[in-house]
């Protein structure tokens, strides 16, 4: 009997000894890896985790459409395919409608790290926003805010006679609706597509960052560039998980992660800001023109932004019986207003106090206990 006991103490005491098994969240982001979403986003993420969890909380990361092609990168975190996506909100408007609201002011808005701490205040604690996430059966986790867009274009394209019946690559319906108020055509495909697109003539501009001269060597069949600011995108989400996954991490992994989320969105928009720098000091050699728009294209977008952008946000609401869209844009628009208020208050280039303010007016306030239970 004596021996039995011992047994079973001895056995009871090898269990306790073998370690917990590692979390692994499996992620997919349609970018290349040298894109600053992904470079600076996902894969310094996964780096991070690993490194502060000592292996215990570490993420497979998918790039390009090894998993999934863009636009299903929404159903696919839905359906559990992996535990967490990119996506570009106005991919799917129809399943996120409130995004796409919001999305629809990203021409008229400036400073990108601005819009990427308002997004993720307003994304985690607006009810509608938490009832539209709750709906897709996912957990928003964090923002991003691309550098303001920019034209980058086969020919040059600086005035209103110059981009007349120009076919322009456009990331929404309301900057295809400029478009179509300068009277240039629109053209609907993701920015994974612009290369093919410019090189086949398919495409006259490319609307994007201007990065993407470089990490999507558009410089290569885009010589010319217009700086008129098409203001950031900032549709969707950067961080989001399926709700199972979610619900599957303990509370340390879930405030580690959103933690480390919080740095991560702070570093991954300073990178992408930095990227657009050193594309366009890249530009010449390249053989690139960089130009100024035209007094009377500028003009143009300035008069559309003051006069169109807000009602159209408010018909995309209509077009998909979202109750309560004014709301909702004043709302965001209040927090994007405090958001400018507190960045006028931190020195941008010092990033340590950035992360420091995303952590004390988000990201600290967050209950990791109960956010995501709805």
């Amino acid at each position: 009997m004596r021996l039995l006991t011992s047994a079973i103490a001895l056995g009871f005491l090898g269990m306790a000894a073998v370690p917990a098994a590692a979390t692994e969240i499996t992620a997919s982001v349609w970018f290349p890896n040298t894109h600053p979403l992904t470079r600076d986003g996902y894969l310094a993420l996964a780096e991070t985790l690993k490194e502060k969890s000592g292996g215990d909380l570490t993420m497979q990361v998918y790039t390009g459409d090894a998993v999934l092609p863009p636009a299903a990168h929404l159903s696919g975190l839905r359906d559990g395919i992996v535990d967490m996506t990119y996506h570009a909100g106005t991919y799917t408007p129809s399943d996120l409608p409130a995004d796409n609201v919001l999305a629809a002011l990203g021409i008229g808005l400036r400073d990108s790290m601005t819009v990427a701490g308002a997004v993720a205040d307003f994304y985690i604690n607006d009810p509608m926003m938490q009832e539209m996430f709750a709906s897709q059966g996912i957990v928003f986790l964090g923002s991003y805010a691309s550098p303001s867009y920019i034209m980058m274009c086969r020919t040059p394209v600086v005035s209103l006679a110059d981009i007349a019946g120009k076919k322009l690559r456009m990331p929404s319906p309301v900057h295809a609706a400029w478009a179509a108020s300068v009277d240039a055509a629109a053209v609907n495909v993701p920015s994974s597509e612009m290369f093919s697109g410019l090189e086949k003539g398919q495409l006259d501009c490319a609307i994007n960052a201007a990065n993407d001269l470089k990490s999507r060597s558009l410089w290569d069949v885009a010589k010319n560039v217009t700086l008129l600011d098409l203001g950031p995108y900032f549709a969707g989400w950067e961080y989001a998980m399926n709700k199972p996954a979610w619900d599957g991490l303990g509370e340390n992994e879930r405030r580690l992660l959103v933690d480390t989320i919080a740095d991560n969105i702070v570093d991954m928009t300073a990178a992408y800001l930095a990227s657009v720098d050193d594309a366009l000091a890249e530009a010449d050699a390249h053989g690139v023109t960089v130009s100024e728009p035209a007094e009377d294209l500028q003009a143009s977008l300035d008069t559309f932004v003051a006069e169109k952008v807000e009602p159209m946000a408010l018909d995309v609401g209509s077009r998909f019986n979202l109750e309560g869209s004014d709301g909702l844009l004043q709302r965001f628009n209040d927090t994007y207003a405090k958001w400018q208020g507190l960045m006028a208050d931190v020195d941008e280039g010092d990033l340590d106090a950035v992360k420091a303010l995303f952590h004390k007016e988000i990201y600290d306030k967050l209950d990791v206990a109960t956010y995501g239970a709805n």
